[in-house]
């Protein structure tokens, strides 16, 4: 006989059981959407933040980059932003609004940098983003020029023919018009503003807008084609860059003269640099009274302390009663550590500039230098192809404040484009663009050298001893470059 109740109480218990089960997946189920839910909102929400922690970097880096130059927080570390009489440090993002705090810490090692922190907060959920900024120099540019047309030859040429193909790496700028032959390489960001001045006297192109194209443009002869021209493309019309020569000399004389760090020598000179990090000088060291204190002859010392040597002229002496422009000095030699020679007038190079690590070899390299003129940087044909031969090495910074980079008497050496070369390594900043060379109308080498470009990347963010920021023309502040931004 079969016992009812026990099935009975097997069937509740089973029931209680399988009701227990439902409930339990159900919890599950309603905590496993709560979490789900949960998890977006904070992956929002940090999302958010991390848009609000960027905004307080793009806030702290605007007010730096229209303070200028000599703008330091009240106190390295403290807090910067937000202040009581600017802002609040709120942010909105879509619906809602955040806050950011940013912190600013400074150094002036190797030169005015920043590092930014900002701590941007969402609801209950923060991020940290760090960045890392430091002032733009006039030797980020691999060229630049305020104009291409010399006073004295008129529309110089960047040449890309058979036998002659021109080569310029890194980025360019010239407020002027390039004038273009053929089809020269530019593997660098390429602007020019188009503004037609010499010596601040307004000139007229005959084509505008636009690169000056001998041929024109076109792919079935000598035509230029601006696609294989600008590998890295061309922005025309861009705004100006200039560089102002006055200060630039200023700086670096101050530079010079700061706790008797640099050397100063007065009148005609000359600087040889050595392997070894020494400098073989000849010239004076005069001072306010117009007294010779030190003489050079050929005398080797070791470099300046700063790595800056002046050579300003007896005419800025007021005691020397001079009329002389006599700021003239004659370099050459292998860089090791890092030098800056400046000039009240004229550099003359009378041979190979090279680094003796050269960073293309040595990433790891530091050597580098600078030469800073007024005037003109030339090199001195006779010299220079006596010294080294047909092939020259010019590493470095080369800056003709007010006049050219360019080579004397260059018709007097016919030699040809694979063998006269000019390696220009690191970065060329001249007023007026100089002439190098000359080439005929099918672009063969008819004298001086044949001039390949090409910029030493470190210029991005790094610079010789003493060298000046760069202006924002939009601002009025320093123009800085951003070396990294990171989440902490």
């Amino acid at each position: 006989m079969i016992d009812l109740r026990q099935n009975k109480g097997f069937a509740l218990i089973f029931s209680l059981i399988f009701l227990f089960m439902i409930i339990s997946f159900m919890a599950v189920f309603i905590l496993a959407v709560a979490n789900g839910v949960s998890i977006a909102n904070r992956t929002a929400n940090l999302k958010k933040a991390y848009y609000v922690a960027e905004a307080g970097l793009a806030d702290a880096y605007e007010r730096i980059t229209v303070a200028g130059v000599n703008y330091v927080p009240p106190s390295n570390g403290l807090t910067y932003i937000p202040s009581a009489t600017t802002d609040n440090g709120i942010y909105a993002v879509g619906t809602g609004s955040g806050s950011y705090n940013v912190t600013v810490t400074v150094s002036m090692v190797p030169r005015l940098n920043y590092t930014l922190t900002s701590v941007g907060t969402f609801g209950n959920e923060s991020k940290t983003l760090q960045l890392k900024m430091t002032w733009a120099s006039f030797s980020k540019y691999a060229y630049w020029s305020q104009t291409e047309i010399n006073p004295t030859y008129g529309v110089l040429w960047w040449v890309g023919a058979p036998g002659l193909e021109m080569l310029t790496n890194g980025p360019v700028q010239t407020n002027g018009q390039l004038n273009i032959f053929g089809n020269p390489t530019f593997t660098g960001a390429v602007t020019e503003a188009n503004l037609p001045l010499i010596n601040g006297v307004l000139q007229s192109y005959t084509t505008s807008n636009t690169p000056n194209y001998y041929y024109g443009q076109g792919t079935s002869g000598l035509e230029s084609n601006p696609n294989v021209i600008f590998t890295a493309g061309i922005t025309n019309d861009a705004p100006p860059v200039t560089l102002p020569a006055q200060n630039t000399l200023t700086n670096i004389n101050a530079a010079a003269t700061a706790n008797n760090q640099g050397l100063v020598l007065t009148g005609t000179s000359s600087v040889i640099f050595n392997p070894t990090g020494t400098i073989t000088v000849t010239g004076n060291v005069i001072n306010s009274n117009c007294t010779t204190t030190t003489t050079y002859n050929n005398t080797t010392i070791n470099a300046p302390a700063n790595g800056i040597v002046y050579v300003q002229s007896t005419s800025t002496i007021p005691k020397c009663n001079s009329n002389a422009a006599d700021g003239n000095v004659t370099v050459r030699g292998t860089v090791s550590g890092q030098l800056t020679v400046a000039a009240d007038q004229n550099i003359y190079i009378s041979g190979n500039v090279a680094y003796n690590s050269d960073p293309r070899i040595n990433p790891a390299s530091t050597d580098m230098v600078g030469l800073v003129a007024n005037d003109n940087i030339t090199v001195i044909q006779a010299s220079a192809f006596a010294n080294e031969g047909p092939k020259l090495e010019m590493s470095g910074v080369l800056v003709a404040l007010q006049g050219s980079f360019q080579v004397d008497n260059w018709w007097t050496y016919m030699g040809n484009a694979t063998t006269a070369v000019m390696d220009q390594y690191g970065s060329l900043i001249n007023y007026v663009c100089g002439a190098t060379g000359e080439m005929d109308m099918s672009g063969n080498l008819l004298g001086g050298w044949n001039q390949i470009q090409s910029y030493d990347s470190r210029l991005s963010n790094s610079a010789p001893p003493g060298f000046p920021p760069l202006v924002n023309n939009s601002t009025g502040g320093v123009s800085y470059s951003k070396l990294s931004i990171t989440e902490l």
